[in-house]
């Protein structure tokens, strides 16, 4: 399975969608595509899964996602689930962003180490019929195949070899090889300080349902619960920039880190792990050329706040799959890629600006009268919507706002949460007591009708009877009575977005 023999263990006519890289995004797409019946190959040039712990929260939404490939339950038996998020002041103070009202079966996160989930959805994706090739690496693609078809250049210990596919997707990580070889600009802004980052034992147990920051006067680290007790503390705890190959020892940790005036609260008793990384807010300039599309961190990196990185990427992989088995399949045109590549690249612009943190701390630092921490609460009002990403909108928001659930409307482009979608037909969901048949003729044929609940019928634009729904649970269309055609039968209006 994980090493192909030469080139032998791609059919001879190559393979419908060729994934780079078997991180999280990958594989979700991977089983997404085994899922719809895609033939479906990911290759990544490392040998096993990586053991170190990265990405660590999964959101409500991506919970959804995993729900419907039956993979949620196994892993909240590897993970610890999380209420909310408490941020603590050094002068005192304390600010709580809560996920217990999220309109979701999962109103909350859940802790769990990247490497379990990445080996859920390898076993998954193989289970389905996936090929995943291991120690395999991405050289270069040409667009010089029979029928359009991409000839894609690999290599092994082995050799290098050529495969054809009919759609490549480079998810291979912040020093995508595939957008490289596409020659697109990754633009952005990188932190000018070194994050420290720490795992093991604590000397104090932490609150097992919140997640933390601890906010100093020049610095923050994040203190997040994992399985067996353990916890990992990381941010930035002091403001200078280390060398790339420069060590962290333990007693330097310690010492940045009681600099932050909490005490035994981020002391470890046992550590694990140490290291420290460098943070980068970058935008690829477009998400696909041609055949070749981009996902996850290949095409966004944002700021760890929120932990919203493997959560973008799993709905990069959920905007895809649909699009791209509908291309194999001949049911759309190439256009779709082009609608991905827009709302994706919107979707993640978003996430930037809900994850641009150093603003927030700082004001949370200077709030030191009651009058100034209610405000900061106050602004805190939609972070558990925008991090959980179950109210993402490709529709054009005010430049500074937030989700707000009191406030969310199911306009074209908006995700509708708590929706349980088919894998291969749009849903309708109805108003109750809307009669689906009032639309026969106007919704696509194989349209499944549903009843929304009353919280997601309260989200209806006035005057709208049903949303018409695409398999990434975002809303195609609006529909609604508005003119009666001449025989006097209902004609209806519909707000489409673009697939």
């Amino acid at each position: 399975m994980n090493h192909p023999p030469e080139s032998g263990a791609f059919p001879g006519d190559g393979t419908d969608v060729l994934i780079v890289g078997a991180g999280p995004t990958g594989l979700m797409l991977g089983c997404e595509l085994r899922r719809r019946g895609v033939d479906c190959t990911v290759i990544d040039r490392a040998p096993d899964v990586d053991p170190r712990t990265r990405a660590v929260m999964v959101h409500a939404a991506s919970l959804e996602t995993l729900e419907d490939l039956g993979l949620r339950a196994g892993l909240e038996r590897q993970g610890v689930r999380q209420r909310r998020i408490a941020f603590h002041l050094h002068h005192g103070a304390v600010h709580t962003v809560e996920f217990a009202g999220l309109d979701t079966p999962y109103p909350y996160y859940l802790n769990v180490p990247q490497p379990a989930v990445e080996r859920a959805l390898a076993t998954a994706f193989t289970e389905r019929g996936g090929r995943l090739l291991r120690s395999v690496r991405y050289e270069d693609h040409r667009p010089d195949g029979p029928g359009g078809q991409l000839l894609v250049e690999l290599a092994t210990g082995r050799g290098a070899f050529t495969v054809p596919a009919r759609y490549l997707v480079g998810a291979d990580g912040a020093g995508s090889g595939v957008r490289q070889r596409l020659g697109l600009a990754f633009d952005g802004v990188t932190y000018p300080m070194s994050y420290l980052l720490a795992e093991g034992s604590p000397q104090q147990a932490a609150d097992p349902d919140t997640s933390a920051m601890y906010v100093g006067p020049g610095g923050a680290v994040s203190l997040l619960p994992l399985p067996g007790g353990l916890v990992r503390i990381a941010g930035p705890a002091a403001p200078e920039l280390l060398g790339r190959d420069e060590g962290v020892t333990a007693a330097a940790f310690a010492r940045a880190v009681d600099a932050l005036g909490f005490g035994a609260t981020l002391r470890l008793a046992r550590t694990d792990r140490l290291a420290h990384y460098q943070v980068h807010e970058r935008l690829a300039s477009v998400f696909h050329s041609g055949r070749t599309v981009l996902a996850g961190d290949a095409a966004h990196l944002n700021s760890p706040a929120g932990g919203q990185a493997m959560n973008t990427g799993f709905a990069d992989a959920s905007a895809l799959a649909w699009r791209l088995a509908a291309l194999v399949e001949g049911r759309a045109g190439d256009g779709v890629l082009a609608d991905y590549a827009r709302e994706r690249r919107h979707a993640a612009a978003e996430v930037g600006r809900a994850t641009s943190a150093l603003g927030l701390l700082q004001a949370m630092r200077e709030a030191t009268t009651q009058d100034l921490r209610q405000r900061v609460q106050e602004s805190l009002a939609g972070y558990a919507e925008a991090w959980s990403q179950l109210y993402t909108t490709y529709a054009e928001r005010p430049a500074a706002a937030l989700p707000r659930r009191e406030t969310y409307q199911l306009v074209p482009g908006a995700r509708v949460p708590g929706h349980v979608p088919h894998p291969d037909r749009p849903v309708a969901l109805f108003r109750p007591g809307v009669h689906p048949e009032a639309y026969r003729g106007v919704l696509p044929a194989g349209t499944r009708g549903l009843t929304l609940s009353t919280r997601q019928s309260a989200w209806l634009p006035a005057g709208a009877d049903a949303v018409l729904v695409r398999p990434d649970r975002h809303v195609a269309a609006v529909l609604g009575p508005d003119t009666r055609r001449p025989d006097g039968t209902p004609d209806h209006r519909r707000e489409e977005v673009a697939a």
